[in-house]
């Protein structure tokens, strides 16, 4: 009978050895998932702005193009300009999400995980469209405008020795179709973003929920 309780006893502590060994393990996961959502909320955060940037600047632009545009500042066309140009991309870090790790989280964060790559392949897609399109125009920005006169605080400044004329693009139906397709595309990526900002989120309170569980 000693002997027997005596297995029983190791058995048990045996068990409770393991089972604060997954929990510790569990906690350090949470910790590491904690640190990389938070550095990708960060990032994605300032792309998202400035994803809405381009929106807000394509928009502009769409509102100029007509058969008979208004006169515009050429300053003002050479930055508006650098929408159709600029594609900000953010690129998540998935080194746990990615990981066989994964398995020791619940299924809650696990759902929400699945949920959160689903939109984010929906807005990688939405980037390739982008670049896509921007591919199509290339050429007829190439003959039509000279890419030397963009203007943003992201590029040096610069200035071609060639005068473009900002009325002919502006009255293109070419160009037209271009500038609306860029607004689609940036639209898209502005929603899915928006989509993973939430999720991300959501992600991150979970977690921090779980680990004030393991305090």
């Amino acid at each position: 009978m000693l002997v027997v309780i005596g297995i029983l006893i190791a058995l048990q502590i045996n068990n409770w050895n393991e089972n604060n060994k997954l929990e510790k393990e569990t906690y350090k996961v949470l910790l590491q998932m904690q640190d990389e959502f938070s550095r990708n909320q960060n990032e994605l955060q300032i792309k998202l702005e400035q994803h809405k940037f381009v929106k807000a600047s394509v928009d502009e632009l769409s509102r100029l193009v007509s058969p008979n545009p208004k006169e515009i500042e050429k300053n003002k066309l050479d930055s508006i300009m650098f929408s159709m140009i600029y594609v900000p991309e953010f690129n998540a870090s998935t080194a746990i999400t990615s990981s066989e790790k994964l398995v020791l989280v619940d299924d809650e964060l696990k759902n929400h995980i699945a949920d959160w790559k689903l939109n984010y392949d929906y807005y990688k897609h939405s980037i390739k469209l982008t670049y896509d399109n921007q591919t199509q125009q290339s050429s007829f920005m190439i003959e039509n405008y000279q890419s030397k006169n963009l203007k943003n605080a992201l590029i040096e400044p610069n200035k071609s020795a060639f005068d473009s004329d900002g009325q002919k693009i502006l009255s293109s139906p070419i160009f037209e179709n271009y500038v609306y397709t860029r607004s689609l595309n940036t639209g898209f990526l502005v929603k899915r973003a928006t989509a993973l900002y939430e999720i991300q989120n959501k992600i991150l309170q979970n977690i921090d929920a779980k680990l004030s569980n393991h305090d």
